[in-house]
């Protein structure tokens, strides 16, 4: 039997698109605790002094974002016994559980520096390995989706179960943490054992998802003469203009989010003076997010890729234009982030099958598949924004003289409400902006793919 016959025939079912997307339920509720309480347990939990946290998350994110092409290129070139890419999904989040598990256990007797060196060692493994999961999951989805509709639906079916996974986030992860620790919201143990249980429940998600991939990634499925070079992946990456500017857009659209969700627990804490604020906020980003991921999908059909994002990402910066100016009483800003996160969500909802379209542009222009490479370049905006959100909000916080536990004053919380806003709407603007110049048009596209299909059969 021609085996890239049967992946090119086969026909992506809505619940095969469901238990592909799976993984993100899992992977999200582990790491939606990492993105946004981790600089908080490291401050007001581990005591670590913010200008040390800054340093740390720098160097840690920066070692993370530059593993992820490293990770795809790995990826690309492995050879194991269950797939080129199910293998990956099947080991990797074993790796990345004891990792994660260990990133929020606070040791004892150790100094500032020793502990600084335990908590980046861990967290380096756990993200490296958090990007061969993750480059692996989505070098799949252009396979997982032959035509346009196809790919928006495993997209948005992905997208949506992570937009799930946040609403339970919100809902449900500070009062599990409050209830196994039974400390209050700050306490070590609560927070250890609760990445205990999610860390094993994303790697049994991710075992869910692999075998829904199994029909597309068989032994044989990826001819050894299609395979590129490391020159040829370069060219891939550097030569593709719609995969650049589409990696700037979405930079911004991260980098806004993920200062959100980071800053969060700062602005309740010292602004609003709230606490329990932070489950309302939460649920009114992950809510917004929801429905934006249900509506994009639609958009997309009707106006295209590039119009729905240019609404998504417009609608993003305004809200958070909008709430740097009057958004820094604790209502207001919850409800403009919710609906900068619903705006967000547009793009969300459709940005695999985008990149996607990026991937089969690479391999039509080069004549060479390197999908994992292309693809898994789309958790590197992610890893920057993670770079400049983490950093960023860490030594702003020493800028102003916050230390870890200390009694809120006007001072402090003055700062804490110009960097909960500033730099998401800074980043909204410049992702809107970059959006704009994105050109892959969907005729183009359909004509590379029976070109892509052509020549893959006659390699084999």
């Amino acid at each position: 039997m021609n085996v890239n016959n049967t992946a090119t025939d086969f026909k992506l079912s809505s619940s095969r698109a469901t238990a592909y997307g799976f993984a993100e339920v899992g992977f999200g509720l582990m790491m939606q605790v990492a993105v946004s309480y981790y600089v908080y347990f490291l401050t007001d939990i581990a005591l670590l002094a913010p200008a040390l946290v800054g340093t740390m998350i720098l160097i840690n994110r920066i070692v993370d974002a530059i593993s992820v092409p490293l990770t795809g290129i790995i990826i690309e070139k492995s050879k194991l016994p269950w797939g080129k890419y199910r293998s990956w999904m099947m080991i990797a989040p074993g790796i990345v559980a004891i990792s994660f598990i260990m990133m929020f256990r606070v040791p004892t007797g150790m100094s500032q520096a020793s502990m600084a060196i335990y908590f980046s060692v861990f967290y380096m493994i756990g993200h490296i390995f958090v990007n061969f999961g993750y480059s692996a999951r989505f070098g799949l989805l252009p396979a997982m989706g032959n035509t346009p509709d196809e790919r928006i639906m495993v997209a948005s079916r992905t997208n949506q179960m992570n937009t799930g996974s946040r609403i339970l986030f919100s809902l449900f992860s500070l009062p599990i943490i409050i209830f196994l620790g039974g400390q209050g919201e700050r306490n070590a143990r609560g927070f250890f054992l609760y990445m205990l249980i999610f860390c094993i429940f994303q790697w049994f998600a991710y075992i869910v998802s692999s075998t829904a991939a199994k029909p597309v990634d068989t032994p044989g499925r990826w001819p050894a003469k299609n395979v590129p070079t490391f020159k040829e992946m370069a060219q891939q990456v550097l030569g593709n203009k719609y995969l650049i500017t589409l990696m700037l857009a979405e930079l911004g659209r991260f980098t806004a989010a993920l200062s959100l969700a980071g800053f969060a627990v700062f602005f309740y804490q010292y602004v609003a003076g709230d606490m329990l604020l932070v489950s309302s906020y939460f649920l009114s980003l992950t809510i917004g997010g929801f429905v934006g991921n249900f509506v994009g999908p639609v958009l997309a059909k009707k106006l295209g890729t590039k119009k729905t994002y240019v609404i998504g990402l417009s609608g993003q910066a305004f809200f958070l234009v909008l709430a740097y100016f009057i958004g820094r009483e604790p209502m207001a800003f919850l409800i403009l982030c919710g609906l900068a996160s619903f705006s967000s969500g547009f793009g969300f909802s459709i940005s695999g099958a985008v990149y996607s379209d990026c991937a089969d542009y690479a391999e039509w222009k080069t004549g060479k598949s390197a999908k994992s490479v292309v693809m898994s370049l789309s958790a590197f905006p992610i890893k920057i924004a993670m770079v400049i959100s983490g950093s960023i909000s860490a030594y702003a916080l020493a800028a102003i003289g916050y230390v870890g536990g200390m009694d809120p004053t006007p001072e402090i919380a003055a700062g804490v409400a110009l960097i909960a806003t500033l730099l998401p709407a800074t980043a909204a603007v410049f992702g809107f902006v970059c959006i704009l110049f994105y050109g892959l048009k969907p005729e183009d596209l359909k004509k590379m793919k029976e070109e892509i299909t052509t020549r893959q059969n006659n390699i084999t």
